[in-house]
Formats: structure tokens, C-alpha cells, sequence
């Protein structure tokens, strides 16, 4: 009799591996036509975005959208909801007015936080800078009962005094800079700062909704108490970790705000600055002659020339005071500098908006020649 044949194990756990294989490839292909055929049915339908498991089916390729602004600079203008209009109607005309980049994406946060049954009908003051999410918000409200206030970061004293008057036209843009001093408010970000010291760079950039007859002092106050909750405690932590003061945190944070196109950058950025003020290197920062000149415009060799204590490539040391509005990244990234040897850095000259980071003069230049910026 010939001895019995004993069958290896490895065929079956091979067959479930190539299954498993194969059903894994398969719902990795399928998987994006089926969410956009969802999206597709569900756009324009009031109802299937109610559905707590369609809503979770296009969550991961819509849920960013709903916190992008389509054009960061937009103008306020009317923008008129009609009595009776449906969630998917308000977000078909929204985007038809240029004012958001997809209607999927409004009709996706209003479902998504329960706001459907919310909205007003009226003629809101809105803005293309304006989220899906924060027009969402603003819709809650009948347009008599709220004005809304979009601030962006990097924006200097002046450009907001210009938005407050645009929202608030009872306010005019000297009476907002004069309300914007530090005064005898007594938040502990403004600690040790003169009364008389303009409020540029706490003046924190979000979107905000305040009362149409809010006054100068009423919307300052709200700015700084935002400040302060957004970043206060650990720009106090920063300074006492770091032997400085706030004051020259945000001073640094204002510069990195405009250099940091990329925020992820934010902390390297700061990180240069930093071993600069160490050496006591000059900052050569273009923001800085840029602020001084008093708009953002290209630079040229002239303008470095500029008599000014904010030019950086005359004067060694931080600027006077800060230079912009910085966002939550900035005041972050200048609160812990990465730690680095980097003393230099050049625009790559691409639409990433990243730099090239070195640590000598030599390796500077190369990277100048190497993005064309000679």
C-alpha cells in the first residue's frame, strides 16, 4: 500500500489571502465611483443628506471643503434668500453668485449640524471669503439681527479698520483705529503695554457676528477676548519658557504670518528669525519694508533702502511693533521656534508657496540658482 499523501495547509490560507486580496482591490476601485454616484444623487435632493450613513459615505472627500473659503479677499455683498427656498435652492445660488465653490459642500454642514430647519430667508451681507460653514451659521439668523465681520490673517490694523467700516457703516474707519489701543483694557496678553500702543497684531482673524449697531469698542473687545482665548495661554507659557514677552512673540509671529504662505512652515520660518536674533543678525524681512511702505506689494532694490525703524535690512532686531494680524499657526510656530540651524531661506517660486531652508550663505545662493531667484 502506498503511504498516505498529506495535503499542505498552505492552499486554502493562500486562496483566502488572494480573496481577501482581491476584495480589498476591488472596494478600493469601487469605493470612489460609488461615493461619487451617492454625491451625484444626493446633490439637489433636500432629504438624503438627513441620512446619518450617506453623510458618513462622503464625509472624507467633502468635510474639508466646508471650512474653505472660495475666494479669501472677497467683497461683502447682498446676497437675498428667498421665503421658502430649500437647503439645496440657498446652495445652488450661493454657488451661481460666485459666493462658495460647490453647493454639495453648504448642503453637507447645514445637514450635518442639524440646520436645516434653521435658516432665514432675507438679504444677508456675505462675502466670497466666507466658509460654507460660516454661511451656514449667519443664515440662522434674520439679517436685521446680526452683522457678520470676516477677517483674514496677515491683515495689518488698517485693512481691518477698512472691513469693520465696510460691515459697519456707522463706524468710520479713524474712529475703529482710534477704539484699536490698548486703552485700559485688561486682558493678559496687554500686560505692561502702554495705553497708547496700537492693537496690531491682537486683533485675532476669524469670522465673527456682532449686533448691526455693535460699536467701535464693543467689536475691539471681542477681537482681543478672542485673542486671548485662541492664544493666550500659551503665548504667557512661551515667554516665561523663553525669557521674552508677548509683545515681541507677536511681533515675530506678524512676520512669519506673511512669510509662511505654507503654515506648516510656520515654526521654521520662526526658527530662522530666532537663530538670527541670536547672533544679532539682521532679519532682512521683506514684511517688514513691505508694512512700512504700507501696502504688500513686490519689493525692489530701492524699497530695502527705505528710511524706516521697520526696515529690517537697515535695523537689526524685531520691528517696532507687529506688523499684521497672525493667525493661530503663526502665533504658535513664533511661540516654539523649531529648533535648527537654518539662517536663510528663499521662496521655491511655485504654487506650493514652500521655501528652501539653509544654513550658510553658500548653500543660500545655491538654492537662489536653483528656483531662478538670482
Amino acid at each position: 500500500m502506498r503511504p498516505p499523501k498529506h495535503r499542505s495547509g498552505g492552499g486554502p490560507l493562500a486562496f483566502v489571502l488572494v480573496v481577501m486580496l482581491l476584495l480589498a482591490g476591488f472596494l478600493v476601485l469601487i469605493r470612489p465611483v460609488a461615493v461619487d454616484a451617492v454625491m451625484d444623487l444626493a446633490s439637489g435632493r433636500d432629504g438624503m443628506l438627513r441620512q446619518s450613513v450617506v453623510r458618513a459615505l462622503v464625509a472624507s472627500r467633502i468635510a474639508n471643503d466646508v471650512d474653505l473659503s472660495l475666494d479669501p479677499k472677497g467683497e461683502l455683498r447682498d446676497f437675498e434668500i428667498p421665503r421658502g427656498s430649500t437647503v439645496s435652492r440657498i446652495a445652488q445660488d450661493l454657488q451661481k453668485a460666485g459666493l462658495i465653490k460647490t453647493a454639495f459642500a453648504f448642503e453637507y454642514v447645514v445637514y450635518d449640524t442639524g440646520r436645516e430647519l434653521s435658516l432665514q430667508s432675507g438679504t444677508y451681507r456675505v462675502s466670497a471669503a466666507m466658509t460654507p460653514r460660516e454661511l451656514a451659521k449667519i443664515f440662522e439668523r434674520a439679517p436685521g439681527e446680526q452683522s457678520a465681520l470676516k477677517l483674514i490673517e496677515g491683515w495689518r490694523l488698517t485693512e481691518i479698520a477698512n472691513a469693520v467700516s465696510r460691515a459697519f457703516p456707522t463706524i468710520t474707519k479713524e474712529a475703529f483705529t482710534a477704539a484699536a489701543v490698548v486703552g485700559d483694557r485688561q486682558n493678559t496678553v496687554l500686560l505692561g503695554l502702554d495705553p497708547k500702543t496700537p492693537l496690531e497684531g491682537f486683533l485675532y482673524p476669524d469670522t465673527y457676528f456682532f449686533r448691526p449697531d455693535a460699536t467701535a469698542k464693543q467689536i475691539v473687545d471681542q477681537l482681543v477676548a478672542t485673542f486671548e482665548d485662541k492664544a493666550g495661554a500659551q503665548l504667557r507659557t512661551a515667554a516665561v519658557t523663553r525669557k521674552t514677552t508677548i509683545y515681541d512673540i507677536v511681533k515675530l509671529a506678524s512676520i512669519v504670518e506673511r512669510e509662511a504662505r505654507d503654515q506648516a512652515e510656520a515654526p521654521i520660518i520662526a526658527g530662522v528669525y530666532t537663530n538670527r536674533l541670536k547672533i544679532g543678525m539682521k532679519l532682512d524681512a521683506d514684511p517688514t519694508v513691505q508694512y512700512a511702505g504700507g501696502d504688500w506689494g513686490i519689493l525692489s532694490l530701492d524699497d530695502l533702502k527705505i528710511d524706516s525703524p521697520y526696515n529690517t535690512y537697515r535695523v537689526a532686531g524685531l520691528p517696532p511693533t507687529p506688523i499684521c494680524s497672525p493667525g493661530l499657526r503663526a502665533l504658535l510656530g513664533a511661540a516654539t521656534p523649531a529648533q535648527h540651524d537654518y539662517l536663510y531661506f528663499v521662496a521655491r517660486g511655485d504654487a506650493s508657496g514652500d521655501h528652501l531652508f539653509a544654513k550658510t550663505i553658500e548653500e543660500q545662493e545655491a538654492n537662489r540658482v536653483k528656483v531662478g531667484n538670482k
